[in-house]
């Protein structure tokens, strides 16, 4: 897919509410922190180097550079800021968490808001672009930099299937950088649902993680950045197929609700 259409709901009209990692320690770290964290972070460590009359500022912490540009929209400077910091601040995890030899991840990364009365966001490249109306009717939705984060870092090659790209970067977004239960994913009961990705997709690679094949996204990633992917990972990681491993889950969790 190459990032050239990569959004959070914004190219199929999904709505947006749409692991345990092998160090839990990381994400109990995680839970420690809060948003305020993020902005008292912006506000007082992040250097930064402002062009065109504040349009445009360019945020620095250790190797990552975050270049926020409001150009269209400068009244949403505050929420702009907020994401960069964020941005900033899980650059690094994000980085761990999908490592992979030989492979560096962008350091540098645009965070574009663009004046639109349509779209959520979307990622080409090592740019995020953010729609303007949905930050003015759901300003608190500032996780969904991570999601488009998320896809910076990947650089999945085209061919990359799109459960695995979008299921991958709601997952870190929902189960880890928000902390989200095993009960929160959607479980839809058709056969193959997380063919959907999104959070359909991150509730069952969670469940993978976490109960069958500890280690398995972080394969997955590897595979898929290396244009390797293949459905047989699941059988050398869990010992059952990937088709078999869904219907238990399904069958598994929506018992439970």
């Amino acid at each position: 897919m190459n990032q050239s259409c990569r959004t959070e709901q914004l190219c199929n009209g999904q709505s947006p509410r749409d692991t345990v990692i092998a160090d839990d320690t990381f994400l109990n770290m995680h839970r420690r922190h809060s948003i305020l964290f993020f902005v008292t972070f912006v506000l007082t460590v992040a250097s930064q180097t402002t062009t065109k009359a504040d349009s445009i500022v360019s945020f620095k912490r250790g190797k990552a550079t975050v270049n926020l540009d409001i150009n269209e929209v400068p009244e949403l400077k505050e929420w702009g800021t907020n994401a960069a910091g964020l941005a900033l601040e899980w650059h690094p995890r994000i980085c761990n968490l999908l490592a992979t030899k030989d492979v560096t991840p962008p350091k540098t990364v645009t965070l574009r808001i663009i004046k639109s009365e349509k779209g959520i966001a979307s990622t080409q490249g090592t740019t995020i672009t953010v729609s303007s109306h949905w930050i003015e009717k759901h300003p608190e939705d500032i996780g969904l930099v991570i999601h488009e984060l998320v896809h910076v870092i990947q650089g999945y090659p085209d061919g990359t299937p799109f459960w695995i790209t979008e299921g991958i970067a709601d997952y870190i977004r929902r189960a880890i950088f928000e902390g989200q239960p095993q009960d929160f994913f959607p479980i839809p009961r058709q056969d193959n649902a997380y063919l959907q990705g999104y959070n359909t997709a991150a509730g069952f690679l969670f469940w993978l993680e976490s109960d069958r094949g500890p280690g398995i996204v972080k394969s997955l990633n590897s595979m898929a950045r290396n244009g390797e992917y293949k459905d047989t990972l699941f059988v050398e990681k869990t010992g059952q197929p990937l088709e078999a491993l869904w219907s238990e889950y399904a069958k598994e969790h929506s018992s439970n609700r």
